[in-house]
């Protein structure tokens, strides 16, 4: 229970400032309300018929709490989006090199097309995830460079493809773990949220009985 009185209850008359007194009492034991009211419109924190602390403060969390849950849900579905993408990438890449080594030579310069054969399907969708599903307009040729679609390729120049690949996958497998512990952190918010939205209704509901 919060140790606070709403002003409204106890001043026949309240003013702009005994609520603003009341207001920086309630927040000074709820942290994440006092970052969502510091989130919100100064004009909106004592409008008209918002007047009582608790109640605003109930306003405000819960306004920050469906703002939360959409930004965690967005989170979510892009950490999904680009994990899919780049295992995917790496299943793709796999067929072409068992595609196209063996048409190569370890330590030869025997080269072979590599938009050839099965592989030519495979990059194609590599082109496509990259662009569609990561963002990046460079497709395939990130990995492959941009002459991918005509060039030839030998062993040694098929596994630098290889290492390429693996690098920039990591590099998004990188941004993904930020990404994942941003997420993390807003559910802690949410769940810290909720757990004063609650406290808020309850100490609303002791007030109204004259506790």
């Amino acid at each position: 229970m919060l140790d606070i009185q709403a002003r409204s209850m106890t001043s026949a008359i309240p003013t702009p400032e005994s609520e603003a007194k009341a207001l920086e009492l309630a927040l000074s034991q709820l942290p994440i309300a006092t970052k969502a009211v510091k989130a919100s419109s100064s004009n909106y924190l004592f409008s008209a018929g918002n007047r009582d602390p608790l109640s605003l403060i109930d306003t405000i969390l819960s306004k920050y709490i469906s703002e939360q849950t959409k930004s965690a849900e967005a989170k979510a579905d892009n950490i999904s989006l680009k994990s899919e993408a780049i295992a995917e990438i790496n299943r793709l890449w796999g067929l072409i090199m068992s595609d196209r080594l063996p048409n190569t030579k370890p330590g030869d310069d025997k080269s072979t097309k590599l938009n050839g054969g099965s592989a030519a399907g495979f990059l194609s969708q590599i082109d496509d995830i990259i662009k569609t599903k990561l963002g990046n307009p460079q497709g395939v040729g990130e990995i492959a460079g941009t002459d991918w679609s005509t060039k030839n390729v030998t062993y040694d120049q098929l596994q630098s493809m290889n290492a390429t690949m693996t690098a920039y996958c990591d590099t998004i497998q990188v941004d993904l773990d930020t990404e994942q512990q941003k997420f993390k952190n807003t559910m802690t918010e949410i769940t810290s949220a909720q757990e004063e939205i609650r406290d808020v209704r309850r100490s609303i509901i002791s007030i109204s009985q004259g506790g």
